[in-house]
């Protein structure tokens, strides 16, 4: 079963009204509408992990450039992360244009608040056809963070890129989920003793809590709302359903990856062999989806360990690729 398939069999019973590649789409844009007032709080795991990360990227993307000055295309910039490390951590003088692209507009303008007072010139726009974006000079460096795994058909969006892009343009690709964690039985074994221990915690109880109190602003609730006024379904779906559409991509589980759902690097290095070179990887989250800077004692060791074993095997990943 296909990552496609498997969704159909989950929207099913809730009369969805278009194609699931369509729907994605749509499902995506309400969502991070509701989405891009709590991005920053929401996801402090990507505060926290990402940015020495970003920083070692940016590190290599100025020793292989050099001298040479680059444009910068931000595809899904979101609220602004990435673009925000990029200017942090590399020469101003070396930038000589920023594009940030994103299809929600309330993403696109908490990234105009943030990135502005660092790059005044940054051009923001809602479509690909924008006539500035394409008329003016090849990118020479794609950037990415979080966005792969939204996205239905991630090998099709990347060649609708490529005529915006240099013939030896360098891609960043940060923060994306891989199934290689869920495959190594020892990191599914060692997620499941923390999950047995956490299950009985003060500390699980009162995420919980937390969770129940903040049900009814949940976006994802908001999201299925607004799909059945916008005439998606016929039925509204649950909370959980609008997750596996936002997060076309992600497995939860194992029984989701044998649905079809999640990356592997080594298969898209096969999906993206006509145009992009894999020259750079690194993967992290050796505890899935808890984030491992706030584990302790035995845990923190058991994650140190599965992450000396299987250096590939974390539960996600940051890549850079070289246009081919």
């Amino acid at each position: 079963m296909n990552n496609a398939k498997f969704i159909e069999n989950v929207i099913e019973q809730y009369c969805p009204q278009l194609p699931v590649d369509q729907l994605v789409i749509e499902i995506n844009k309400i969502y991070h509408s509701f989405e891009a007032e709590i991005y920053d709080t929401k996801h402090p795991e990507i505060y926290e992990q990402l940015p020495s990360t970003w920083k070692e990227m940016s590190k290599k993307i100025t020793e292989y450039f050099g001298s040479k000055v680059l444009r910068i295309l931000d595809f899904g910039c979101g609220t602004g992360f990435e673009a925000q490390q990029l200017l942090q951590n590399m020469p101003g003088s070396s930038i000589a244009a920023l594009t940030c692209y994103d299809p929600s507009p309330e993403m696109l303008e908490k990234c105009r608040t943030k990135i502005t007072p660092l790059f005044p010139d940054i051009m923001l726009c809602s479509s690909l056809e924008e006539e500035a974006l394409i008329s003016n000079a090849p990118y020479t460096l794609l950037v990415t963070n979080s966005v792969l795994h939204h996205l239905p058909d991630v090998p099709l969006t990347l060649r609708n890129l490529l005529p915006l892009l240099d013939s030896h343009a360098i891609w960043l690709a940060g923060h994306e989920p891989s199934l290689r964690f869920y495959k190594n039985s020892e990191c599914v074994k060692n997620l499941e003793a923390y999950l047995q221990e956490r299950r009985w915690s003060l500390s699980n109880y009162s995420q919980l809590l937390k969770l129940v109190i903040r049900i009814k602003s949940n976006p994802y609730a908001k999201t299925a709302r607004e799909a059945v006024r916008m005439g998606l379904f016929n039925q509204q779906p649950p909370a959980r359903v609008i997750d596996r559409l936002v997060d076309f991509h992600v497995a939860h589980s194992t029984e989701e990856i044998s649905g079809g759902r999640g990356f592997d690097f080594s298969a898209m290095q096969q999906d993206f062999q006509a145009s992009w070179k894999l020259i750079w990887l690194k993967t992290y989250g050796f505890m899935g989806p808890f984030y491992e800077g706030e584990l302790k004692g035995r845990w923190a060791r058991s994650c140190q360990e599965l992450a000396r074993r299987f250096p590939n095997d974390g539960a996600n990943f940051c890549m850079i690729w070289q246009r081919v």
